[in-house]
């Protein structure tokens, strides 16, 4: 029996169709107990329905926080820590946890794992995978528990009840970008509190760059590297434009933010850096943005955040590759480079590929929610909620609990679909095709 199992995952191991079914099938059951335990009894205190609490589990696990009712209100004490407990999981993600415990046991990781692992955080084939383990617990919980002390010193001056659970909750929350609060505006009550707000931006922002930028960082510090790579640099560089850039969009597009001069800025930086994140935390009420300020949000949130991190998106690496393409093209070069270096072909297809499919999924998406909630819910808040719930991000112009059973249903599916990754979940729909025996003809088109 044994040697059965053992047998069966060594072929799973092989085929690259059943190592990605295997990741959709693990999100699948995290989701399916997260769902199951939120059902009981103690873990409710509210009167939600099956779909809300469909919604609930899947925006816990992608660590969306997209929410179709107030959260605290709806759980006890009891369904919060289990939510944390998937929030935590969803954004690690639990291959990193099961291989760490497996580390702890043995040596040497299965096949089938180092596989999982590679396609769960995009991994380069080369990238020393036990070191990225390690640094994934290890930087984790260090983040965690110092973003942790810092909002429990935030959360006590402000004379809240339990700093410590709010501390411990909004941290865990903040690093796996998860957007969920404790708090039923968010952090709006808190936006004056620069400590808090400053805070949850550092953990979200440390989150959403990457454990291989963290792990480039440590390795350069303890000087076991030279220089960070270009990963890293390209994710610094593409995190700092995105930020800035769309926080001087957003206010200069809101008369009410550019009207409260130092303050509105301060808002505008916070919510731009939510939505890059996918955090989905937010300061102030985006029902009351407008058209242009959700237009830049809404582009900000597709770039999402990086690689091999607890964001979503189709991540600054690819939107990257995309720039350094048509810069290449416009300039006539003969190689694709970026910084300085060439860009794999491979790299490059793999990212344009990601674009394309994203597109495709939140135009189905958002054209399937416009046929169950466009007339009453307008175009804008339809395509703001599913580009938030494909890259994860959760943030909401506040439609959420007002989306119709199918609305939501279909919100839920790109909720999971977003925290596989599009590419994944693309890899699964179209089947490999048959290897080509000879080089076929090239042929010249019009384009």
């Amino acid at each position: 029996m044994k040697e059965g199992i053992k047998a069966w995952l060594r072929k799973q191991a092989t085929d690259e169709k059943s190592v990605i079914l295997f990741l959709i099938k693990g999100y699948f059951l995290l989701t399916l107990s997260c769902f199951l335990i939120l059902m009981l009894p103690w873990s409710q205190q509210g009167t939600l329905s099956i779909v809300d609490q469909i919604f609930f589990a899947t925006s816990i696990v992608s660590t969306t926080g997209l929410a179709p009712a107030d959260f605290a209100s709806s759980y006890t004490t009891f369904g919060q820590v289990v939510s944390l407990f998937f929030i935590q999981l969803g954004g690690i993600g639990y291959m990193a946890l099961s291989s760490f415990i497996i580390l702890k046991q043995v040596s040497r990781l299965p096949s089938i794992s180092v596989r999982l692992l590679r396609l769960e955080f995009n991994l380069p084939q080369r990238y020393p995978l036990l070191q990225f383990i390690y640094s994934v617990i290890i930087f984790t919980i260090l983040i965690e528990v110092v973003g942790a002390v810092f909002l429990y010193y935030g959360f006590r001056n402000e004379g809240m009840e339990y700093p410590i659970w709010n501390a411990v909750f909004h941290s865990i929350s903040a690093f796996c970008t998860a957007g969920f609060s404790l708090f039923g505006d968010s952090m709006t009550s808190f936006k004056d509190n620069r400590l808090i707000t400053t805070t949850i931006l550092v953990i979200s922002l440390l989150g959403s760059i990457g454990f291989i930028v963290l792990l480039d960082f440590w390795n350069r510090l303890t000087r076991k590297r030279k220089r960070i790579t270009l990963t890293s640099k390209i994710i610094l560089i593409a995190t700092f434009f995105i930020c800035f850039m769309s926080a001087v969009l957003v206010f200069i597009s809101d008369a009410s933010l550019y009207q409260s001069g130092w303050a509105g800025w301060m808002e505008a930086v916070f919510q731009s850096v939510s939505a890059h994140t996918t955090v989905g935390f937010n300061n102030y009420d985006l029902g009351q943005l407008g058209t242009a300020s959700i237009f830049v949000l809404i582009i900000v949130m597709i770039v999402g955040a990086s690689p091999a991190g607890t964001g979503g998106g189709i991540k600054t690496t690819s939107a990257t590759a995309i720039y350094a393409v048509v810069e290449s093209v416009l300039k006539k070069r003969t190689h694709i480079l970026f910084l300085g270096k060439e860009l794999p072909d491979n790299n490059l297809y793999l990212a344009i590929t990601t674009v394309a499919f994203y597109l495709l999924l939140l135009i189905l998406g958002t054209w399937g929610v416009m046929i169950t909630d466009g007339d009453r819910l307008g175009f804008a808040n339809v395509l703001f909620e599913c580009a938030s719930a494909l890259s994860t991000v959760g943030i909401s112009t506040g439609i959420t609990g007002d989306l119709s059973d199918g609305g939501k249903l279909l919100v839920s599916l790109l909720m999971f679909i977003g925290r596989l990754g599009v590419l994944t979940f693309g890899f699964v729909l179209i089947s490999e095709a048959p290897e080509m025996r000879r080089k076929p003809q090239i042929e010249d088109i019009a384009l």
